[in-house]
């Protein structure tokens, strides 16, 4: 029994029948809005958005191609999620509250007074504009999930998390790169973004031997990136391949280095070794410069992406990896799609934790809600915040997104919080708590920040 159900029984004599359909329907109106006191308390928060895609300012109108190492835009077309079509009211509100449009509907000629409004704030705000636009969205730092950094991407309100993928494939990637269309596209990109981080090393080529390679590119790209700001690394390797990152012997993974450096194609199982012995070093690597490391989990972009590869419980055997265990793990988008209730169980271990970026434009805000609660009722210190804002359309650009996906996120952690509160689950008082955490709190714990 839960809810209105369990209040309406103190009070009224009823029916046996009457009161059995009273409780099933109950679930279906339980907290069918947030406690207004309660999500009043939410947006007042200054957010901490553990993960983004924001793209810098403008150069000579040339615009920004480092927002993500992976673009979707490039990939065959396919349907957007419903969230995220330009229908949602969400971005008509989103444009009243950043631009002060004055319509309900988004005819032409509207939508160019709103362009209009858009470039003059760009104008006005000049590189402050990227600051403007979080200020608006109600977030204090914004975890920017980018190739490099940026004009107007300044810290502390930006903050740097870079690609690590490129590391993991030293070898000739043509046998995995012909799998699916689009992994041919991702692998070209990994490939140039690997020549990117040995020509900032000065490397000319890569080294003749597994341990060379893993001091002179891989260890020294992480170091050369912490000291650069970079506060997290981050995995896409589910768009590359699954994420069952077993433990690898290292003579065998020295072996296949050697074997196909100067050339050849790797049987995938061989070279699938190797990537797995990388990985180990990144992530025992990540943890000693105290960065974590950030993986995508669940839903991905492109009509080719295979799901069961994004499962986080693939992760597990190096979750628990004892070598690992003073590397941080962060569980992105919470699963997406079929996974966010195995996210909850992984939660157990002491160096993981989640967010719900992405879900955030991938679910309506009522589904989301359902998400945020199973995880808090398991490890709320845990879970954070997080929108997944990035490029999109003049019209609904990344703060249109930004503006819909935190403002659906901060408004379904309430709703989570007001039916764990009727339930009594918590106390008024401990919602307060949780929702600061959630928004804040928990990042902030996690990359070592204080509270101002």
């Amino acid at each position: 029994m839960t809810c209105s159900s369990r209040r309406l029984a103190q009070f009224f004599p009823l029916s046996t029948a009457f009161f059995l359909l009273l409780v099933f329907f109950a679930p279906r109106v339980c907290a069918q809005k947030p406690d207004p006191e309660l999500l009043a308390y939410i947006r007042t928060i200054r957010a901490i958005d553990n993960h983004s895609h924001p793209p810098a300012l403008a150069i000579n109108g040339q615009p920004d191609d480092e927002y993500d190492a992976l673009p979707c835009a490039p990939l065959e077309p396919t349907d957007a999620p419903m969230t995220s079509r330009p229908e949602n009211p969400q971005f008509l509100a989103a444009w009243k509250a950043l631009y002060g449009y004055e319509y309900s509907d988004m005819s032409a000629a509207h939508v160019r007074e709103l362009l209009a409004a858009k470039e003059q704030v760009k104008k006005e705000q000049g590189d402050n504009y990227p600051n403007w636009v979080l200020d608006h969205l109600g977030i204090e730092v914004e975890l920017a999930n980018r190739e490099a950094m940026g004009p107007g991407l300044r810290p502390p309100r930006f903050r740097w998390v870079p690609f690590d993928d490129a590391l993991l494939f030293p070898l000739n990637n043509s046998a995995l790169a012909s799998e699916t269309p689009d992994r041919k596209f991702f692998f070209d990109r990994e490939e140039l973004l690997l020549q990117r981080y040995m020509r900032k090393l000065g490397v000319a080529k890569l080294p003749a031997t597994l341990d060379e390679y893993l001091s002179q590119v891989v260890t020294a790209t992480l170091e050369d990136q912490k000291n650069n700001g970079a506060v997290a690394v981050k995995f896409e390797a589910a768009y590359l391949r699954a994420l069952d990152f077993e433990p690898a012997d290292a003579p065998v993974a020295a072996q296949a280095y050697a074997d196909y450096i100067h050339g050849g194609i790797p049987a995938k199982a061989t070279y699938t070794t190797l990537q797995n012995y990388i990985f180990h070093h990144i992530a025992e690597e990540a943890g000693r410069l105290g960065m974590p490391v950030h993986f995508h989990t669940g839903f991905g972009c492109g009509g080719y992406f295979k799901m069961a590869g994004a499962d986080p419980l693939l992760l597990e055997s190096a979750l628990d990896e004892t070598s690992l265990r003073g590397t941080k793990f962060v569980l992105l988008h919470g699963g997406a799609g079929p996974f966010s209730k195995s996210v909850a169980a992984l939660l157990v271990k002491p160096n993981v934790y989640t967010d719900f970026s992405e879900q955030t434009w991938l679910l309506p805000t009522r589904e989301l809600s359902k998400n945020i609660r199973y995880w808090l009722e398991w490890f709320p210190e845990k879970v954070m915040f997080g929108t997944d804002l990035s490029p999109g359309t003049p019209e609904i650009d990344w703060e249109e997104i930004g503006w819909q996906t935190a403002e659906s996120g901060r408004e379904a952690l309430a709703i989570a919080l007001t039916g764990m509160i009727d339930d009594n689950e918590i106390t008024r008082a401990r919602a307060r708590e949780i929702a600061r955490m959630v928004l804040r709190g928990n990042a902030l714990k996690l990359y070592g920040w204080p509270d101002r």
